[in-house]
């Protein structure tokens, strides 16, 4: 823009000095015109102008890690007359590591589109903004800010890994857990004897027994009750550490999904250490969790989620993953 100006004031000088050293008709309207013409740009170009609009949006939601990460810009315009150049500068910020990128790009008329691709070497969570943007009339003398609507964001997931293998949970029923009441009966082992209630199926009487007592047993069959299980991380770490980090504990995590195994995701506050999990039950699950722990900072030191103490009781376990594999796997 200061070229362009500069360009006029040196037409506009040699106009003046074409009035003064050659006297007439031309010479004048040659004056008037170079005088008004900036006044004429910005008439032309002033509607446009006060009426653009830029909208921010990311392509995808979610992109894998070494993926592009694109954000689309739309240019907007609510007059139909014509529009010059839109000059505008994106911030793009990883909320988890912190690092930030700015992007600048110019448009040039309305209606058009563009897309701006931002760094996706580390997860996290991208989030977009418009920085500055400024609209120039024809001429590129004048400018105006253009209005934006918010922010846009996407989630860069962990790239698909072979996960390790995690700790076998077969015999965990065998190891002192609790048994609770089968929903709806049905055949097993493990059963309970109690008088009989009201709703009871007549074929859950165990009528050998009800015989000796005098009065209706009703055989309660038990099942076993799987310890809870949390895939717990430290939320601290460089970039490329908590890159490892989240493959393998996204791919345990889907491992285990396979195995119909619920669990719980859980890290501590770097600084205050307080406990953050998150119930993984489908891939959805999963993908909402990531996306979640990815918008809080993660610092290069602080507060592990081994420090702290599980949460639900004993019939808790927990596999700790951390950059290099995983760790514990024990009851607690």
């Amino acid at each position: 823009m200061i070229h362009r100006r500069i360009a006029y004031v040196g037409a506009l000088g040699a106009a003046v000095l074409f009035q003064i050293f050659f006297k007439g008709y031309f010479s004048s309207f040659l004056l008037v015109l170079v005088a008004l013409t900036p006044v004429l740009s910005l008439a032309l170009s002033l509607p446009g102008m006060l009426l653009c609009a830029l909208e921010l949006s990311p392509c995808a939601s979610m992109v894998v890690r070494g993926e592009e990460a694109r954000f689309q810009v739309l240019l907007h315009v609510g007059a139909r007359l014509p529009l010059a150049r839109v000059r505008l500068t994106v911030d793009c910020l990883n909320q988890m590591t912190g690092e930030k990128e700015a992007l600048h790009r110019d448009l040039w008329g309305g209606g058009a589109a563009f897309s701006l691709t931002a760094d996706a070497r580390h997860c996290g969570r991208l989030v977009c903004s418009v920085r500055k943007a400024w609209v120039c009339d024809l001429l590129g003398l004048l400018c105006l800010p253009v209005r934006t609507c918010g922010t846009a964001a996407l989630v860069v997931l962990p790239v698909p890994v072979d996960p390790d293998e995690p700790p076998d949970f077969a015999g965990e029923e065998q190891q002192g857990a609790t048994l609770r009441p089968r929903p709806g009966g049905g055949p097993g082992e493990d059963y309970d004897l109690r008088s009989y209630r009201p709703g009871d199926p007549m074929k859950s009487v165990h009528w050998k027994l009800s015989t000796k007592r005098d009065e209706l047993v009703v055989r309660e069959v038990l099942e076993p009750v799987r310890a809870q299980l949390y895939l717990s991380y430290d939320h601290f770490g460089t970039p490329e550490d908590l890159d490892r980090t989240m493959d393998r504990l996204t791919a345990l995590s889907r491992l285990l999904l396979e195995r119909e195994r619920p669990h719980c995701i859980l890290w501590a506050d770097p600084v205050s250490g307080e406990l953050r999990e998150r119930l993984v039950e489908a891939e959805r699950g999963l993908i909402g969790a990531l996306a979640e722990d990815f918008s809080f900072p993660a610092p290069l030191t602080g507060r592990s989620a081994l420090e702290q103490t599980l949460p639900g009781g004993r019939n808790v376990r927990r596999i700790h993953v951390t950059p290099h594999g995983l760790e514990g796997g024990e009851a607690l």
